[in-house]
């Protein structure tokens, strides 16, 4: 998908945010599949880290867009 060079920084950052979210359910789901322990360890450690990113955008969009509400 081609970004638009107009974004700003809010749009920016939900686009992000949404593209973690994405790969958190892949992760998870995945991990919920296989049979393989180690494959499965390693998607679940891969869906923690998606969800330190989620924590980290949203910390970025309460702190700079949110903190009125």
């Amino acid at each position: 998908m081609p970004i638009d060079p107009n974004l700003q920084p809010i749009d920016v950052l939900r686009m992000a945010l949404e593209k973690e979210k994405e790969a958190f359910a892949f992760y998870s789901e995945a991990a919920e599949k296989v049979n393989n322990p180690v494959t499965k360890s390693t998607l679940l450690e891969m869906a923690e880290e998606e969800k330190t990113h989620i924590k980290k955008i949203e910390g970025v969009l309460d702190r700079y867009f949110y903190r009125d509400n």
